[in-house]
């Protein structure tokens, strides 16, 4: 109890205010802090979708150029091989069933290995089988009828890229095996100065032409 001599003490001294701002900047600042934070996570994500994105794109750019590039190996080799009287025979089977793989320049040649074709920087390969037409009367049979068949060129890139083309290509009417054939369509030209042209057929008059191999 305070006694009639005693007098209360009275504090009048100001009391300090609490800041109602200092604790609204401290969450505005959380919240910038998360909202950087992820929109740094998603500038990375975004980054390496776009350089997987890239790498997928040449990877498939080297498979389909392996796969062209098989097929033209292949056109080539045929074009020397063809039997003027049996056609392809030697390179099909009956009804396409386990077709052999010829014996062309870098096929089914791992990329490093010494028998394939392309250069380092290309980590790519190829595998060609030849294929008979449907419509050949011999197909069943695995004969070459009509001296048509199908090049099925497969060709692999890095990272398991695949691309597959397929090339249909008639050798009837073949006549000069092994001789090269013409790389521009003047009429009754070729490279070899022998004033033919076994590889071109005749213009018609909307300017086309059928190449075909033999010249």
């Amino acid at each position: 109890m305070i006694g009639p001599g005693h007098r209360k003490r009275i504090d009048k001294r100001p009391r300090a205010r609490r800041d109602r701002e200092r604790g609204n900047t401290l969450i505005l600042s959380l919240i910038v802090l998360t909202a950087l934070g992820t929109l740094s996570a998603m500038t990375v994500v975004t980054v390496e979708g776009g350089i997987a994105t890239t790498g997928n794109d040449r990877y498939h750019a080297i498979a389909a150029y392996a796969a062209e590039s098989g097929a033209a190996v292949a056109m080539d080799y045929l074009r020397k091989n063809l039997n003027l009287s049996t056609g392809w025979a030697a390179y099909i089977t009956p009804s396409n069933l386990n077709p052999p793989s010829p014996g062309l320049a870098g096929n089914n040649a791992d990329v490093g290995a010494s028998n394939n074709l392309f250069s380092s920087d290309v980590p790519g390969s190829y595998s060609v089988q030849i294929y008979n037409n449907r419509s050949d009367s011999g197909y069943a049979l695995g004969t070459d009828a009509d001296k048509r068949v199908i090049i099925h060129s497969t060709g692999y890139g890095p990272n398991g890229a695949i691309a597959v083309v397929e090339w249909e290509i008639s050798g009837a009417g073949a006549a000069g095996l092994g001789r090269p054939c013409s790389v521009y369509a003047q009429r009754d030209e070729s490279e070899d100065g022998s004033g033919r042209n076994d590889c071109l057929g005749s213009i018609n008059t909307s300017d086309t032409a059928t190449f075909r191999p033999g010249g």
